[in-house]
This record gives structure tokens, C-alpha cells and sequence, in this order.
């Protein structure tokens, strides 16, 4: 009889350790309620797929190796929310009449408040980069909005503009200036111990210089004239040379010279290979390139080559 109870016993602790296992692994799920809204039940069974597939791998993107459980998590779609959607804890609120007029952009706004769930910030947390992740993931990994399409409002703290306007900024920071600064971010945000001195310690430049240096980054000085032979400086010139190659003037004497690289109707990239120097000619200007950023070298102005 012990013996049989022994193998009872075993057997028992075998069984509730394997479920215990296979509860710890099971995935947390998204699942959609339409019942107030009977009419969107198909685009949320698609929807859902669509979750359920995003939700861990926002996860996963937004992970610092601390990271918490992902709860499951429902989504209603009613006819009585007036807002576009809302998060609160692991539950989401979504407007049917929204998603009924824009099925596409509805699956995008999915995505957005699942980056909330995953956050679950505490309160009092920065709401421009909690709303620019979560338009971050949105836009630039879901669905690839290029960096040069979103929206830079020419003016001092744009990025409390907060959504695309950070979303963008978060962009183009990951591209050069700081890769991985958004996982930093959330998990500085997730513990309450965000401070604004991350962004001059990843990149030595205070937030409203990087700021500037974003939106300089992608400032058009306008067109290039027709005829693009030669700009001439206060004490020298770039002028383009029978063989297309570029020099760099002083005096009346060639002392450096550049390859064409690339040519748009606002810019003139040249390289020095030599010396690993690349400049770009704009309308006004001779920029250099150092690090990530582009900084005024020259002012000028374009003048018609001169007669031989």
C-alpha cells in the first residue's frame, strides 16, 4: 500500500509539474469581443490574427532582459465608444464606427494600443515617448513608414508634439545617433526612472540639440541652380572639372579634389577618399558630414563658369 502510494505520489507531483510547465509556456493570447458590434466581426477575426502575431513580437522588440509576463488580452469593439481606442490594463476599447469607416488604419491603431499593454508604464510617465514608442512601432516596424515621411514641426521641443512627431524623432535617433535607444527608453519608463540626461549620455548631445540637429537633418535650403559649374566662396571655389571630378579652390589654385558621389535636385554629395572626407554642396552651403550629422562648412552662392 505505500508503495502504491508512493507511485501516487509521484505520479501526481509528475503530472501537476508538466501543467504547471505548459501553462508557464502558453503564449498570452489577444481575443477580440464584437457583440455590441455584430457588423465587425469579421474584420476582427482578421484582426485577431493580426494580434496575435504582433502582440509577442512587440514584446520581444520593446524586451531589456526584465521584462514582465504578457497578460492576455481582450479588445471591444463597441458602438458607444466615441474616441478612437483606449487601453487600460490588459483590456482595449475601440470604436466600431471608426473601424467600420477605416478597416486599414484600425488594424494600425491594433497595434498602437497593444504597445500599450506591453509598456504598462506607471503612472506620471512621459506621455510623448509613451505615445511616440507606441506610434514608432506602429509606423516604422509595422508598416515600414519611411523616416523621411513623418511629420518634423519646425519649432523648439517638437517632439512633446508627441505620436508621429516623436515617432519620428525615436526613428532617426535608432537610425545613427543612438541604435537600441528605444528599448532604454521603456525600460528607464517601466521602472520610474526615466531622466532626460539618457539621451547626452547615448549620444553627447542634450535632447533639444539632437532635436535641432533632426530637423536640420532633413531641411531643404531649395534647388539647385540649372547650371551647376561653380560656387564660389569668400576666398575660394568648388568647381567641377573637365573629367566631372570636383576642386576645391583657393586663391586662384586647385588644393583638394572630390569625387561626385551622388547628385539630387537640392544636393551635391563629393567624397575625398584620401582623406575619408565627404561634403555635400546645397544651394546656399558646403556642408560636412561628421558622425551622423551634416554641419555648415562654407557659405556661397552658384555662378556660371567662366569663358576660357
Amino acid at each position: 500500500m505505500n508503495r502504491l502510494r508512493r507511485s501516487f505520489t509521484v505520479v501526481f507531483g509528475l503530472v501537476c509539474l508538466a501543467f504547471s510547465l505548459a501553462s508557464a509556456a502558453a503564449p498570452a493570447r489577444v481575443r477580440f469581443e464584437t457583440g455590441a458590434a455584430p457588423e465587425t466581426a469579421s474584420w476582427a477575426a482578421a484582426a485577431e490574427v493580426l494580434a496575435n502575431e504582433w502582440y509577442p513580437r512587440l514584446g520581444n522588440l520593446l524586451a531589456s532582459g526584465t521584462e514582465v509576463v504578457l497578460p492576455d488580452v481582450e479588445i471591444r469593439v463597441t458602438p458607444t465608444y466615441d474616441g478612437v481606442a483606449a487601453a487600460s490594463g490588459n483590456r482595449i476599447e475601440m470604436s466600431a464606427k471608426r473601424v467600420a469607416a477605416l478597416p486599414e488604419d484600425s488594424r494600425g491603431v491594433v497595434i498602437h494600443e497593444l504597445v500599450h499593454v506591453v509598456q504598462a508604464y506607471p503612472g506620471g510617465s512621459e506621455g510623448w515617448l509613451t505615445e511616440g514608442i507606441a506610434d514608432y512601432l506602429r509606423c516604422a516596424v509595422y508598416e515600414s513608414m519611411p523616416l523621411s515621411e513623418f511629420p518634423r514641426p519646425a519649432k523648439d521641443r517638437g517632439y512633446r508634439d508627441s505620436y508621429k512627431v516623436a515617432a519620428g524623432f525615436l526613428f532617426w535617433l535608432e537610425s545613427g545617433p543612438a541604435p537600441g535607444v528605444v528599448r532604454q527608453l521603456n525600460a528607464a519608463l517601466r521602472r520610474g526612472g526615466y531622466r532626460e540626461s539618457v539621451f547626452r549620455d547615448r549620444t553627447g548631445r542634450d535632447l533639444e540639440t539632437l532635436w535641432k540637429d533632426y530637423l536640420a537633418a532633413f531641411q531643404k535650403s531649395g534647388p539647385l541652380p540649372t547650371t551647376t559649374q561653380v560656387m564660389r566662396l569668400r576666398n575660394g571655389s568648388f568647381e567641377r572639372l573637365n573629367d566631372g571630378s570636383w576642386g576645391e579652390f583657393q586663391d586662384g589654385k586647385r588644393i583638394w579634389t572630390f569625387r561626385e558621389e551622388a547628385r539630387t535636385p537640392e544636393h551635391i554629395d563629393l567624397l575625398d577618399e584620401g582623406r575619408g572626407l565627404r561634403l555635400r554642396l546645397t544651394a546656399n552651403e558646403v556642408l560636412l558630414r561628421q558622425g551622423d550629422r551634416w554641419g555648415t562648412l562654407y557659405r556661397g552662392n552658384w555662378e556660371p563658369a567662366k569663358s576660357p
